[in-house]
């Protein structure tokens, strides 16, 4: 990259690069289906990446469908979702901080469970006050659904963070947590 062609204000870089012409196509149907620039999904897709992707070996993330996700834990009885969460509550998401910023705050802990949630669908995420809400619409069953909500429960636990669930059904669950 030539470095005499970056600009920069102190929030974004203004950088040229080459795509594949495929590649390119394919973004600007995407933005356009979804309303936005291709400037803002590109920055969408690097976030996620910078976020989470470029750490998935690191913390050994795989990927499931949803009809895998949905066979699996269906067969489950609370006892085992309730210990698959103590075994993973919060670790992904410590990680995921440690790996992305300097240190654990409550700002970057937002940040990171609301991009790892997008690994599961849809996420939703408000804030009010010292309120975040986030809703994750999973699509799965609703074992996933008190799997998420046990797992960001005991993570919360275990930061001293107010959480709980305002919503847990077959296809989203939707938590609130509170500012310390």
């Amino acid at each position: 990259m030539d470095k005499k062609k970056i600009t920069s204000n102190n929030d974004t870089v203004n950088f040229s690069s080459r795509l594949n012409k495929d590649f390119f196509t394919v973004l600007e149907q995407e933005a356009s289906s979804k309303n936005i620039s291709v400037n803002s999904l590109v920055n969408n897709i690097l976030g996620k990446y910078v976020s989470l992707d470029r750490h998935a070996q690191d913390i050994e993330l795989i990927s499931l469908t949803k009809r895998a996700v949905t066979n699996i834990f269906n067969g489950m009885d609370e006892n085992k979702i309730k210990q698959l969460s103590l075994d993973v509550g919060g670790v992904v998401h410590r990680e995921l901080v440690f790996l992305k910023f300097d240190e654990m705050t409550f700002d970057n802990l937002m940040y990171v469970l609301v991009i790892n949630a997008t690994r599961y669908g849809s996420v939703k995420h408000n804030i009010l006050n010292s309120k975040h809400s986030i809703c994750i619409h999973h699509g799965t069953c609703i074992e996933f659904s008190n799997f998420l909500s046990q797992t960001h429960e005991i993570m919360a636990d275990h930061l001293s963070i107010r959480m709980s669930s305002t919503n847990i059904d077959q296809n989203t669950v939707c938590m609130e947590f509170h500012e310390p």
